[in-house]
């Protein structure tokens, strides 16, 4: 714990000894659409009050039956997490400073996790007071991807780096591989809206749909072909109030499918499509025309589903956007993590 602490007080990216970040990276909150930033950066430690100022954000993760709720991984390595909606941050010791590729929280219990570290899956049921290895691949970095079962929570699964898909059906218990993708499982997500229906992310074949449960997977390569480069996929979102539809975020832009991923359509944005790098983008679950996006150094937001954009200036001088975020339970707020500015 002290090297933690005086590796984030030295302005190092991640909790591990990493380059430098900007001092106002970390995590922003906005309870007015992007008009108003309020920074959120104490970092609770046993040896007193840090701030997350100078950490990269990776990604955020929140408890789906829990708006307070939320799972931050940090740039070069490290895990931290709330539980009063940023208003103060702790570090989860049994990851330390050893980079997570994944988090999945259990929909239906809201003390237990489960993470992807290395080559490893943790799992917690006390709210990340204790964690206990539950799968251990001899492959280094292995465990690339895990998903709690939308229908029942005993049932994860798990991507590795070499394609496989493994299931536990006694919440981690034992393993069983039931599916072999042909590249890497890049992520796993079950909709939260139709909890049978799972998409995973593959390194070189794409994005990949299921129906029954992840047991079965076909590939939706063929809807995003008339869209150049539009196999990058940086993220998918779920909303609400379209049973069928999805926002994704790829090279070519934001597009929108109402058929559950069969096809896709470009929202109109200001700039033309391929011309500025989308770094973070999120959808209000319970009412997707509202849109919200970020490039290095403008946030953009539309209220009538990308006919129409307001642009406003994102918090912070040097860090960029890494990840955006509406929680369904509290749609008002939104939620930015900011992070080294991308490599040219």
């Amino acid at each position: 714990m002290v090297g933690f602490i005086s590796l984030v007080l030295s302005g190092c990216v991640g909790l591990g000894s990493k380059p430098k970040v900007p001092p106002d990276a970390g995590v922003w909150r906005s309870p007015s659409q992007g008009e108003q930033w309020e920074s959120r950066q104490r970092l609770v430690t046993r040896g007193g009050v840090l701030s997350l100022s100078n950490v990269g954000v990776e990604d955020l993760f929140s408890d789906p039956q829990d708006a307070r709720a939320m799972y931050l991984t940090v740039v070069g390595g490290g895990l931290v997490y709330t539980y009063d909606a940023g208003e103060t941050w702790q570090q989860v010791a049994e990851v330390g400073n050893t980079a997570v590729s994944d988090v999945a929280i259990d929909p239906r219990h809201t003390c237990t996790a489960y993470l992807g570290v290395s080559n490893r899956a943790l799992k917690t049921v006390d709210c990340n007071r204790n964690y206990r290895e539950i799968y251990l691949d001899p492959r280094p970095n292995a465990v690339s991807a895990i998903a709690v079962d939308g229908v029942n929570s005993e049932v994860i699964y798990l991507g590795t780096s070499g394609g496989d898909l493994l299931r536990s059906v006694n919440g981690g218990g034992s393993w069983s591989r039931v599916y072999q993708f042909a590249s890497g499982v890049q992520w796993l997500r079950f909709d939260p809206y139709v909890p049978s229906r799972a998409y995973a992310l593959t390194s070189s074949n794409g994005l990949f749909r299921s129906v029954d449960g992840a047991l079965s997977w076909q590939s939706l390569a063929n809807g995003l072909k008339p869209y150049s480069k539009g196999q990058e996929i940086r993220s998918l979102q779920f909303v609400k109030d379209q049973e069928n539809t999805l926002f994704l975020l790829n090279r070519y832009g934001l597009l929108r499918s109402n058929d559950g991923g069969d096809t896709w359509h470009p929202l109109p944005l200001i700039t033309p499509p391929l011309s500025a790098k989308i770094l973070a983008f999120a959808v209000n679950p319970v009412n997707s025309k509202e849109v919200f996006y970020a490039t290095a150094s403008t946030f953009y937001l539309s209220a009538d589903g990308g006919v129409n954009w307001v642009t406003k200036r994102l918090p912070g001088r040097a860090a960029v956007p890494a990840v955006m975020a509406i929680h369904p339970l509290q749609p008002g707020t939104l939620y930015l993590g900011l992070s080294l500015p991308p490599k040219k």
